[in-house]
């Protein structure tokens, strides 16, 4: 069994005190402790079931006895080298250091995008719309 009696009778305990615990406070002490009772009853069975369908589910099965004994050996060994590939990977780090044309590049090269908007000399109807734009007009 995956579960011992002890167990299951523990979890039917719990759900008594809980339920123990909820119906203390809107019932006569008659009725929690029936109440409480059922609930013992009810946890220890559900535990019991689910003791059962989990043996059930996780007990192997008998198509794994049906396997080839010729082969007791598959998969317990693992083979850690890898190819060498040294010339390849060599050769993608050179192209990745140069320019695409087989010339190294030369130091950082930082971007330099071309600016949408020029500060220098504003064109009057450039800022009369922007300013529209954000007084939304």
């Amino acid at each position: 069994m995956t579960a011992s009696w002890r167990f299951k009778v523990g979890f039917g305990g719990f759900g008594a005190v809980l339920t123990l615990l909820f119906s203390l406070s809107n019932n006569p002490l008659g009725t929690t402790l029936l109440r409480s009772l059922y609930a013992f009853l009810a946890f220890t069975a559900l535990a019991f079931v689910v003791s059962f369908l989990l043996s059930q589910l996780l007990r192997p099965g008998s198509a794994a006895a049906n396997l080839d004994v010729a082969e007791p050996e598959r998969g317990a060994v693992l083979d850690l080298t890898t190819p060498e590939e040294d010339e390849a990977l060599t050769e993608m780090m050179k192209d990745q250091w140069a320019d695409g044309k087989g010339e190294p590049v030369k130091g950082f090269q930082p971007l330099q995008p071309t600016r949408l908007v020029s500060l220098d000399n504003p064109n009057p109807e450039e800022v009369v719309q922007a300013i529209r734009r954000l007084t939304d007009e």
